[in-house]
């Protein structure tokens, strides 16, 4: 499957948690009273306060996670997270990717109705399989989410030897700018991780 790209180319007081980058190993830093220690999700921990106080702490992670953008926002795992990419001036990306290789990415467009590339960009998505071989379907679809916006665009499914992968891109917009929805999955996964893709069109909320 082709890396997705831009179509340019085409708690409580006293308690603070925050991703740590460097240390122990731990993914977070938990601050209680000035104290700072590493831990991961998932993580119980005994802290002494400088005053001498001893607390047990835990950190868990959401069942779902609502992540929001400008213009737009969706329900997601919260083992999983949203990386965000500046793509260029007025193209801002956002995608999820889990490491069975199921996604989301949705681009939010400033000064482009992103309706009219949704072809354009499955086939930016899906070039390298072709040119290995793979053979395609596609047909248009349409997306109506609970608030009554309507997404339009088309899906796709491309077949080889080894696996199929599901496709689908759908917009909405207006020409000072719009909403692009891209997902992909391979199909023997859709049984552990179509629920993502669910929850995204279940849950997604659109400003136009």
């Amino acid at each position: 499957m082709r890396s997705f790209f831009h179509p340019a180319v085409i708690v409580i007081s006293g308690f603070a948690v925050s991703s740590a980058f460097a240390g122990d190993g731990k993914g977070f830093r938990l601050t209680i009273d000035g104290v700072e220690v590493g831990i991961n999700p998932g993580d119980t921990l005994d802290v002494t306060t400088k005053d001498g106080r001893k607390l047990s702490v835990e950190l868990q992670r959401s069942d779902t996670v609502t992540f929001a953008g400008d213009k737009f926002s969706f329900d997601h795992d919260g083992q999983f997270t949203v990386a965000k990419s500046d793509l260029s001036e007025g193209i801002t990306q956002y995608a999820l990717i889990t490491p069975i290789g199921t996604g989301v990415v949705v681009q939010q467009y400033k000064g482009l109705n992103p309706s009219s590339i949704t072809d354009f960009v499955l086939q930016q998505m899906v070039q390298e399989s072709l040119d290995g071989g793979a053979k395609m379907t596609k047909e248009t679809t349409q997306r109506t989410l609970a608030a009554g916006n309507v997404l339009k665009g088309v899906k796709a499914e491309t077949a080889t030897a080894n696996d199929v992968m599901d496709y689908e891109i759908a917009a909405i917009g207006r020409p000072d700018g719009g909403i692009l929805v891209a997902t992909f999955i391979n199909k023997e996964n859709i049984a552990k991780e179509g629920v993502i893709l669910d929850r995204l069109w279940s849950s997604l909320k659109v400003d136009y």
